[in-house]
């Protein structure tokens, strides 16, 4: 009786043990299960080569649109540098227009005085002339005046001519670089709506192959608001780093195999150095800032709403606001480099990004209450500010 029970007793913990929901029957033979199991693992590595293909079609689709971002930018840049000729140039004509009218007008004065003279002079008979009681040498000298009075009215009237052609010519040349300037203009507002849609397509593109994207917006926003100055997010930013590294090191441990490719941390060449904008510096490395210290970066005077580049291959590692500086994006380098570009307006760049050398990351301001934007670059190694002359030759 007691066997009994025990027997009962081991059957009911069996019946009340929980079956695993999807559990596949077992097979009544072992050949069964090996066709079972190869069948399985045939349709899983269908699958995963598909995922590959497409992880492969995503990426060079990426690196196309980057591609075509930085000829796009580079054509931007130049539309903007020739705006900056054809205005300066047009600048230079409406002075010397303005100085030629100035002469033209003098120049008409002058010889409108010297033929009223003459006129006076014609109207006066020979013969008042000899009866007027001066002295003789008084006639000689009126009679000298006559004679110096035709050359000098020649002479007006020649300068009058040339000054007359010379604004022609310089009213003509104004005309034609307001011409090319509304030209110039008007392409670039075509080239701004092309690279509007590239930047569109390039953050859909990087939101496919990174599935994590606002957690690491969140965790840097966090780390934005703790930090108590840029060096100090330099390095917070650096140690987020690598607690994200081992995390997914210790992921991809677990995980069989990945179904979406993660960000890669490996840091990229730096490849060629380009300025952020062109323009003009107006404050240099440890020179005196509006502030009235000694800057660690440089300061470059743009054009309103001008494009701003990438300066280096890299990994974006920072955008948003951050204090006194406004929005600003941070791109880490390859040997312990890091790239902070302040002054934006509007930033066109995801955190994780790899961005090579003049893909655009953001626009200056584009208002009138900023006529002159400027933006702040800054260039560190391993933390600390550097001359980034060592980078960039044109600044030395």
């Amino acid at each position: 009786m007691a066997r009994l029970l025990s027997l009962c007793f081991v059957l009911l913990f069996i019946a009340s043990l929980p079956v695993k929901a999807g559990t596949p029957p077992i097979p009544k033979n072992k050949k069964e299960a090996l066709h079972s199991f190869e069948k399985r693992l045939a349709q899983e590595n269908k699958n995963k080569d598909i995922l590959k293909k497409q992880s492969r079609h995503i990426h060079n689709d990426l690196a196309s649109t980057k591609n075509k971002l930085i000829k796009t930018a580079a054509t931007i840049q130049q539309n903007e540098d020739d705006l900056k000729n054809f205005e300066q140039r047009i600048a230079n004509l409406e002075v010397k227009k303005s100085i030629l009218e100035d002469e033209l007008k003098a120049d008409r004065s002058s010889i409108a005085k010297l033929i009223l003279a003459l006129e006076r002079i014609r109207r006066t008979p020979p013969e008042a002339m000899l009866a007027r009681p001066d002295t003789p040498y008084k006639t000689a000298q009126s009679a000298m005046l006559m004679g110096s009075i035709i050359p000098s009215v020649n002479r007006h009237a020649e300068k009058l001519g040339k000054n007359l052609e010379t604004l022609s010519r310089v009213t003509n040349d104004l005309e034609l670089e307001k011409t090319s300037l509304l030209e110039t203009s008007g392409n670039l507002k075509i080239q701004h709506a092309k690279l509007s849609t590239l930047i569109e397509k390039r953050t859909k593109l990087f939101a496919k192959t990174n599935s994590d994207i606002v957690a690491r917006e969140l965790s840097i926003q966090q780390i934005s608001l703790q930090a108590q100055n840029l060096e100090d997010l330099v390095k917070r930013i650096k140690e987020n780093e690598r607690k994200e590294k081992e995390r997914q090191a210790k992921e991809q441990k677990k995980a069989k195999y990945i179904t979406r490719s993660k960000p890669n941390h490996k840091i990229i060449d730096s490849g060629t150095s380009r300025l952020p904008i062109s323009g003009i510096i107006r404050v240099g490395y440890k020179q005196t800032d509006h502030l009235g210290a000694k800057s660690k970066g440089i300061t470059i005077e743009g054009r309103t709403g001008a494009l701003v580049i990438t300066p280096m291959n890299g990994t974006v590692q920072f955008t948003g606001a951050f204090k006194r500086y406004g929005n600003i994006v941070i791109i880490e380098h390859a040997n312990g480099f890091h790239s902070l570009i302040a002054g934006l307006d509007k930033i066109n760049s995801v955190i994780g990004d790899h961005v090579k050398s003049g893909e655009p990351i953001g626009i200056l301001p584009n208002s009138s209450l900023i006529p002159r934007p400027t933006l702040y670059y800054e260039l560190r190694k391993n933390g600390k500010a550097v001359n980034p002359a060592i980078k960039f030759p044109s600044l030395g």
